[in-house]
């Protein structure tokens, strides 16, 4: 594979070089980087109010700062979106295609070959100290690929967790040694994290910045709330959108057409329960951003540091008659919260289009470094002019390697169907999709004139589902069969573009006419 094709891997040789050009680049620049602190949820919706539990969050991080409407992850799928964020990459060319070490989640060559120039690495040579605690990647510590061991390069302080989401009884990588937490309340893995990020701050020194990650199991199943808030939110139910829980029409993809549709009434209960508590379990959360903040505040670091709040992926409870994931095109599951404080930006809200690529070049912009991404800084972001972007969504569906089961029989190619969800199957080998998504917005209010998704199936009919989110915001009608010829023609050339994409080139359609409105730059 040539070296300008997409995905193809960069050698050892020229990831050190570029990196040593880059640091040279970065000795020469007058700077003087502020913290960042960088908070990464899970399953954390924005569309379903998965954003209603952070009272706290939403005063310290969204009211006295960015909060953007229109964030759309790379990926809608934990590993290859975390990847996405790590390295301002597309998947097509992180080449973290699913949750699984065989598709590249913290593989050996994810660890060879992206690793080395993640944000963290970047910013660990430019003099930032560096911290980072909770799930890293679903297959991290997994021991065919360095088990606990194998701390990932750029972190000068390692909590990593090993393996998938847990509450209790999980382990963490502590600088290479793994350590393992048992069931009690000391235990809850959001209060662990809040504790290792206030031992840091409490033992940084003032003259060096430092990047913070905090990445809570918050909401990912087991979806267990701590003790002090259980039943918070008892008598919550799912949010009954007008897509829930509806008969599919075959204007939809065959994996959601398939049964039953609706689910039966009898399942509708766990739902209500699962969106109940989804929410308590974010409750530790927001008091893990205001213990932070205020500690800031406290050691006279607030004024210096960036907050970033988002989430790897949204979730659908109900939607469309699928029970409770995430993994298709659709706003519930794409569509992430993405809050923004610190120096020199203004409480504002940001209907832009912005994708979790641009998160590692925001990063980068805020430590006063350049490094090619497939992303944009968030501080390009328009508020007051005309802006047209086109981000992209990929995602390669999974089948499952286990023997059917007999009291939930499905075809092999078929994954994630459960007994207690009417055996509704949620993904599968070919629930496999790129989609381009188009926000266009327009002064004086902002509002898009262009809201638009258009997504392929790599599947044997390349079948298409498009919808204008203007005047279709549930997505109801598949508009990809009844569009003029003409501007189908036009979605395909850019989707094909854009699969393609690397760097700069993946900026293709993006019309940027003024700055974000930050002082700082």
């Amino acid at each position: 594979m040539s070296h300008n094709q997409p995905g193809s891997p960069v050698t050892p040789m020229k990831m050190h070089l570029t990196i040593l050009l880059f640091f040279l680049g970065y000795l020469a620049a007058p700077v003087t980087p502020a913290n960042v602190v960088l908070i990464i949820t899970d399953d954390q919706d924005s569309t379903l109010d998965g954003m209603t539990p952070m009272v706290n969050t939403l005063n310290l991080i969204g009211s006295r700062g960015a909060t953007f409407t229109n964030c759309f992850v790379a990926s809608p799928i934990c590993c290859p979106n975390r990847a996405s964020i790590l390295t301002g990459r597309y998947q097509h060319n992180h080449l973290t295609v699913n949750n699984s070490i065989a598709g590249g989640c913290s593989s050996a060559k994810w660890q060879k070959f992206q690793e080395p120039a993640t944000f963290a690495t970047l910013l660990q040579i430019a003099g930032y100290r560096t911290f980072y605690a909770g799930k890293y990647l679903n297959e991290y510590g997994n021991r065919k690929v360095g088990g606990a061991a194998h701390v990932p390069m750029g972190w000068d302080w390692w909590a990593g967790l090993i393996g998938n989401s847990k509450y209790y009884n999980y382990s963490l990588s502590i600088n290479g040694t793994e350590a393992k937490y048992g069931n009690s309340t000391s235990d809850y893995l959001t209060d662990v994290i809040n504790n290792l990020a206030v031992n840091f701050i409490n033992g940084h020194s003032d003259d060096q910045p430092f990047l913070m990650v905090l990445a809570p199991p918050a909401p990912h199943a087991p979806f267990t709330p701590a003790d002090r808030h259980n039943d918070k939110y008892n008598g919550t139910k799912a949010k009954r959108t007008p897509n829930f829980n509806v008969p599919v029409h075959q204007d939809k993809h065959w994996l959601v057409r398939k049964g039953p549709t609706p689910l039966p009434n009898s399942v509708l209960p766990k739902l209500d329960e699962i969106y109940r508590k989804r929410w308590e379990t974010l409750l530790a959360v927001d008091e893990l951003v205001k213990n932070v903040h205020d500690l800031l505040k406290e050691r006279n670091l607030l004024n210096d540091t960036y907050f970033i709040y988002t989430s790897d992926n949204g979730y659908h409870i109900g939607q469309f008659s699928m029970p409770m994931d995430k993994r298709q095109p659709y706003e519930t599951d794409i569509r992430v919260p993405l809050l923004i404080s610190g120096p020199g930006i203004n409480p504002s809200t940001i209907s832009a289009g912005v994708s979790s690529v641009d998160i590692f070049a925001t990063l980068l912009d805020i430590a006063g470094i350049e490094y090619p991404s497939d992303g944009m800084t968030l501080f390009q972001a328009t508020r007051n002019a005309p802006q047209d972007r086109i981000v992209l969504i990929e995602y390669r569906g999974e089948r499952s390697k286990k023997i059917p089961s007999s009291s939930c029989p499905s075809d092999s190619d078929l994954n994630l169907c459960m007994k207690e969800m009417a055996c509704k199957c949620q993904d599968a080998a070919n629930n496999t999709f790129s989609c381009i998504r188009r926000v266009s917005i327009t002064p004086p209010n902002n509002s898009p004139k262009f809201n638009n998704i258009f997504c392929i199936f790599e599947d044997n009919q390349k079948f298409i589902e498009s919808y204008d989110i203007n005047v279709d915001e549930y997505q109801m009608t598949n508009i990809g069969y009844t569009m003029k010829k003409g501007l189908r023609h036009r979605f395909r050339k850019r989707l094909k573009r854009m699969a393609m994409c690397r760097n700069v080139e993946c900026l293709f359609g993006t019309n940027l006419r003024s700055k974000f409105n930050i002082s700082k730059f």
